[in-house]
């Protein structure tokens, strides 16, 4: 186990340990899943989900998915119940069964739809690129866009979206690009409610992230003295700790629930001072 893994691990543990809560909160795409040519090709491995539901049932553990993906999606794609999820870069959420989406973002929807249309005509000069159209905005992919086509293309975009910049929120990810209404709501924002939504005790928070969009999270939990990971070659400079590629994590959250399982075993066979 990398010395990062082993140190996230001990600091979880030993603050289950000591009563806290645990909140653990995921990116999807390049976190929990490796990044793929195509979103609907970035399925989770059965072993991992598995290892998700048995962090859910844990006492005192509290699990989220937050991720660029619209709410729907996202949800069909982790496939579990119990979680807290954020969609559309924390814009759609849904805790306990209860969905959130803020006005802005339903007001927001015919600008991103011409948007969307203006862009999908432009990309026909791209043979490779393409647009995933999400609930409450898009994601320009060019993974398999010719390389000498790249730095052509983002200029493109960047002078369709400028003069709309006032209304948008235009980020960086990996080969993509993903644009957003202009709304203060980020994964940031997801992860505060997430954590706030739970029990009022002392918790520990993890997240987990891989690309631009993951910082404000990833400066969140830090700020509250938790776990800023980081997942990849290049996380963005919040994270605190970094793991290699979400084999890696994966590895640590199958550790980690093994051994909260045996912390709790303890504490139930421990005779009473």
């Amino acid at each position: 186990m990398p010395p990062a893994s082993s140190t996230i691990l001990e600091r979880l543990i030993t603050a289950y340990r000591r009563g806290e809560h645990l909140v653990l909160v995921f990116d999807y795409d390049g976190t929990l899943t490796p990044l793929v040519a195509h979103p609907r090709l970035a399925q989770l491995d059965p072993a991992l989900r598995d290892v998700l539901a048995r962090l859910v049932a844990t006492p005192r553990v509290a699990v989220g998915v937050v991720s660029g993906r619209g709410l729907d999606d996202l949800i069909g794609m982790v496939g579990l119940e119990g979680l807290s999820y954020g969609g559309s870069t924390g814009l759609e959420l849904e805790l306990a069964g209860e969905r959130r989406i803020p006005t802005e973002a339903l007001e927001s929807r015919a600008l991103l739809d011409a948007l969307r249309a203006a862009v999908e005509i432009c990309l026909a000069a791209y043979p490779g690129a393409w647009v995933e159209k999400k609930p409450f905005g898009f994601t320009v992919h060019y993974r398999q866009l010719a390389r000498d086509r790249i730095k052509p293309l983002r200029a493109e975009m960047a002078a369709l979206l400028e003069p709309h910049a006032g209304g948008l929120h235009v980020l960086d990810g990996p080969m993509a690009i993903e644009v957003v209404p202009a709304i203060e709501q980020d994964k940031g924002t997801a992860l505060r409610a997430i954590v706030t939504h739970g029990d009022d005790e002392p918790a520990t928070v993890l997240f987990a992230g891989d690309a631009a969009n993951d910082a404000p999270a990833l400066a969140v939990a830090a700020e509250w003295g938790g776990i800023a990971l980081g997942v990849g070659p290049e996380p963005p400079a919040e994270a605190a700790y970094r793991l290699p590629d979400p084999a890696t994590l994966a590895e640590l959250l199958v550790a980690l629930a093994k051994a909260l399982t045996a912390a709790g075993s303890s504490a139930r066979t421990d005779p009473p001072p």
